[in-house]
């Protein structure tokens, strides 16, 4: 792959931001950003260089990359297309890809220029000052290809992941969203609704902060995730989180009938089980 000159962040936040920082380490590669929001642009400007305008930071770009939330994808696709060059390549980093991929099958040219994308890599907090320049580093980045992708777009992708750290690999949209489902958004509903118990509870016990240990604070870390992203990632993925929800309460029922049954056998291969498969992850 040709080495690009010029690289725009539209959108610089944590992931955004993140990349801006893996990419500075490069020579001879500019990068610039772009946050719609005024007191956003000033934040970003800490880890990149901000473009004096929207037009600026797209004009001329060799690749876009749109880190912004998976229901406003469409609509910056939308925006940017009449900036692109005939070698544009554009990639997004939502977590959502089904939703993304029909937008972009509905925007005329797109294809020749867009792979939807994402990487397996965050944090709980939100914005350019978390930023980690090795945030990519040995991570895996799903690249979900439009149906005539080319492959010659498709290899510039994943060799630009590469190039930060990261592991590309292709799925089917559809199959992401079913995964994804089930190792992020799922874990994300269910941390939430355990805070949410908590915070309830505590009205009524006041000193029930005192019994918060590191379990707690472990399994319930990913509710601090940014609200407006995380409810635009679960209405966008319903259909898969719908039957995983389902799933999941016919095995709390199991453990429910369970208790206090005296039936220490199924609780041993019950957490044996949980521990032998966590250990193989």
């Amino acid at each position: 792959m040709n080495k690009p000159n010029k690289i725009s962040i539209i959108g610089v936040g944590l992931l955004g931001g993140s990349l801006a920082l893996a990419l500075k380490r490069k020579r001879g590669v500019r990068v610039v950003g772009w946050n719609h929001r005024a007191s956003s642009r000033r934040k970003a400007s800490r880890v990149v260089k901000v473009a004096r305008s929207f037009d600026q930071a797209v004009q001329g770009a060799d690749i876009i990359l749109l880190s912004s939330h998976s229901a406003s994808i469409a609509a910056a696709l939308r925006q940017i297309l009449p900036f692109l060059d005939k070698q544009t390549l554009v990639m997004d980093v939502s977590s959502v890809k089904g939703n993304v991929v029909a937008e972009a099958l509905r925007i005329p040219g797109i294809e020749k220029h867009f792979v939807p994308c994402h990487p397996m890599a965050g944090k709980e907090k939100s914005g350019p000052s978390h930023a980690d320049p090795a945030l990519y580093e040995g991570r895996t980045v799903f690249l979900t290809p439009l149906p005539k992708t080319s492959p010659k777009l498709l290899k510039r992708a994943a060799q630009f992941w590469k190039s930060v750290g990261a592991l590309p690999l292709v799925m089917d949209p559809l199959g992401h969203d079913r995964q994804v489902a089930l190792t992020s958004h799922l874990p994300h509903l269910l941390a939430a609704t355990l805070v949410s118990l908590y915070g309830r509870q505590q009205k009524k016990t006041p000193l029930l902060g005192r019994a918060v240990g590191s379990g707690f604070r472990d399994f319930t870390r990913i509710a601090s995730g940014n609200p407006q992203m995380w409810s635009d990632i679960v209405e966008m993925n319903s259909r898969e989180l719908r039957p995983l929800l389902s799933t999941f309460r016919e095995n709390l029922a199991i453990l429910e009938r369970n208790l206090g049954k005296g039936r220490p056998s199924f609780w041993r291969s019950f957490f044996n089980n949980a521990r032998s498969v966590r250990e193989r992850l």
